[in-house]
């Protein structure tokens, strides 16, 4: 009996430690995998990388000045200058939730138009809204148009409704 005794000492240690470590592992996992960039932010991010194509595609092509600035680019005209991520694949601008994005002409922020509702850390965007960059000398952010015409303008996390 005193032989078994001893050879069982390690087992409740080695089960406590076990339980200690599926418990953090339980813990720390959904937490490391929502920390990761999301998805609205990813979109803003596409929106972005549109924009800088098209100031570059204008630049080369020298419409620089108002007039030139109202031409539409295509989006064959404007893949040489995305990263290929954004032009692979059957959909312009490798869409995240199914958005749908839109270029439009050079002096307009490109677009990008929701197809199913998207909800994401207490933020909650009915299909077809509408978010584009707003972008002016002080600031820095986006616009949200939602499909009941209301607008709401976020600059660096501060959401305010807009009227016009």
């Amino acid at each position: 009996m005193h032989i078994r005794r001893a050879s069982l000492r390690w087992a409740l240690p080695v089960s406590l430690a076990t339980i200690i470590i599926g418990l953090i592992i339980c813990v720390a996992v959904p937490n490391y995998i929502s920390s990761g960039p999301s998805k609205f932010g990813e979109i803003i991010n596409h929106l972005r990388q549109i924009e800088g194509a098209k100031e570059e595609w204008a630049i080369e092509h020298g419409f620089t000045n108002a007039p030139t600035m109202n031409k539409v680019i295509t989006e064959k005209e404007l893949a040489p200058y995305l990263l290929p991520q954004y032009t692979k694949g059957k959909e312009f601008g490798a869409p995240i939730l199914g958005e749908i994005y839109l270029i439009r002409k050079l002096n307009q922020p490109a677009e990008a138009v929701l197809t199913k509702n998207f909800t994401e850390g207490g933020r909650s965007l009915p299909r077809g809204t509408i978010i584009r960059l707003e972008t002016t000398p002080e600031s820095d952010g986006e616009e949200i148009v939602l499909p009941d015409g209301s607008t709401t303008v976020s600059i660096r996390g501060i959401t305010r409704p807009v009227s016009y």
